[in-house]
């Protein structure tokens, strides 16, 4: 496992506002505190973080399971009768194919009748 440690902030009269090895210029550096390392932790982010926390477990403990389940239940339902009606498609586009072959004999037999 990885330890991780925060840095404190740490007061630093020697720093000019330099970035990654920048030297900073003097137009962009105004006021800049003399201080290195991540912000703590202020006592109204910490409760706002609880807020949300518990505002989640609460919609997630209202959540009726047996309900969602229900309502999956029931498309699940409909959707296997629309593939079955769907599976059932092709065999009707085949009985339609045939009987158009059908027809089609009987109208060139009856073409040749009349003109032969």
């Amino acid at each position: 496992m990885t330890e991780v440690q925060a840095q404190a902030y740490e007061e630093d009269p020697e720093w000019d506002g330099a970035v990654e090895g920048e030297p900073a210029e003097s137009d962009d550096v105004v006021d800049v505190p003399k201080r290195r390392g991540r912000a703590p932790l202020t006592l109204p982010t910490l409760a706002g973080k609880y807020e949300r926390a518990k505002v989640r477990v609460e919609r997630l403990e209202d959540t009726d399971v047996e309900a969602e389940r229900d309502k999956v239940r029931v498309q699940m339902e409909r959707l296997t009768e629309r593939l079955a009606r769907l599976d059932g498609h092709e065999a009707e586009i085949k009985e339609a194919r045939a009987e158009l072959t059908d027809a089609e004999r009987e109208f060139h037999a009856a073409l040749a009748a009349v003109q032969g």
